[in-house]
């Protein structure tokens, strides 16, 4: 993704800033990360705010780059308001470095996305976490689950997990994934099937599926997962 110079912006926490850490460098990270980042569905982006967010603690053994995209005025305007409000409360209680301050968690945007940092600024994970993530329409979910019903790597972990309980439940489409997470060339719909669940872990399959072709929706790949509730 390129933007103008113009409609990208960098800021750090209060926290980040006061332990050393150079904007220049931050700013390269962002830029860094830029390339990985594909709009949900080729969506025109107007503007940008990537954001170094601390760990709540001192000195920081992590930091995270937040990453906002806005498709229009609108949504940065109301991003703008917020971090606003955001920014008064850190402020209002930035007195001592040993004191703890809100972070720059929970920003509106129309993507949102979190850049797991080590301490020296070096990039671990990008994940989406705007919320909309889990919201999957009707028609694409059947056509996801349909598609990796009829599966070869279906098939395969059902052969692997031959006495899985009916209780566990069907093949749900639970969430979309981007490139950056994912390691495909576009959007991939997420399909699970638990293959145990304890009341506390639950472990399954997951299917990533390419729905944007609607003649040929695809199963592109399939991992085991391990989640906990809570």
């Amino acid at each position: 993704m390129e933007l103008p110079s113009e409609r990208k912006q960098l800021l750090l926490h209060a926290r980040v800033a006061q332990q050393g850490i150079l904007p220049d460098n931050a700013g390269m990270v962002a830029e860094t990360c830029l390339p990985r980042i594909v709009p949900f569905r080729g969506r025109a982006v107007h503007s940008l705010v990537a954001m170094v967010d601390w760990d709540h603690r001192l000195p920081s053994k992590a930091f995270t780059l937040r990453m906002h995209l806005f498709y229009d005025e609108d949504a940065r305007s109301r991003f703008d308001q917020a971090l606003g409000r955001r920014q008064g409360e850190i402020a209002e209680r930035d007195l001592y470095p040993e004191f703890d301050v809100p972070d720059f968690a929970g920003l509106p945007a129309d993507e949102c996305y979190d850049v797991d940092l080590g301490s020296s600024l070096e990039i671990e994970a990008i994940r989406l976490t705007s919320p909309w993530r889990r919201e999957v329409p009707d028609e694409e979910g059947a056509r996801a689950v349909a598609a990796v019903r009829e599966s070869q790597h279906f098939a395969e972990a059902k052969k692997a997990t031959p006495n899985r309980g009916p209780h566990l439940g069907d093949l749900e489409a639970v969430a979309w994934t981007p490139p950056c997470e994912s390691g495909h060339g576009g959007w991939t719909l997420d399909v699970w099937w638990l293959t145990a669940f304890d009341g506390r872990v639950g472990r399954g399959w997951s299917f990533l599926v390419d729905v944007a072709p609607v003649a040929a929706t695809t199963v592109l790949s399939a991992r085991e997962f391990q989640i906990r509730a809570g």
